[in-house]
């Protein structure tokens, strides 16, 4: 009878092993970086969400304060790159929050300066009709984004 046991927890393992394949993806390890800076109409931009598009895979990476990014695993060959400033928006906004606090019944202005949001057209935000194009070979890879304004 413990046989009949051990048949059906195997059985049911099986199945979950094999349930659980289907759904899983990961994509190619390149090991190639994408890095540079962001700029719209001449100003750096501050805040993005990069994500780069090939035929064999997808990166995705942010850009830092000062307009650099990064994209970590990036497919190589040919890609496209979208810009999305709205994916960052709301972090720009928790930041402006957070350097305003001054604690709780404290008075001030709740000004920030330092703080800027640029926000490109909804066009650049999708790697599709961006326009914005690069080839991507193995190793560290340098394109400076130029979203045109």
């Amino acid at each position: 009878m413990a046989w009949k046991y051990v048949a059906v927890a195997l059985s049911m393992q099986g199945m979950l092993l094999a349930g659980c394949g289907q759904y899983e993806y990961r994509l190619p390890e390149t090991g190639a970086t994408l890095e540079g800076t962001v700029t719209f109409g001449g100003d750096k931009v501050p805040m993005a969400l990069i994500s780069v598009l090939g035929e064999k895979g997808q990166g995705n990476g942010q850009v830092e304060d000062e307009g650099q990014y990064k994209v970590e695993n990036v497919p190589l060959g040919e890609v496209k790159i979208g810009v999305n400033t709205e994916a960052m928006k709301s972090n720009f906004m928790s930041q402006q929050m957070a350097q305003s606090y001054k604690g709780p019944g404290a008075k001030g202005s709740g000004r920030v300066t330092g703080l800027r949001f640029v926000s490109v057209p909804a066009k650049y935000q999708d790697p599709e009709t961006s326009g914005i194009k690069t080839t991507v070979k193995a190793g560290k890879n340098t394109f400076d984004i130029v979203v045109p304004k």
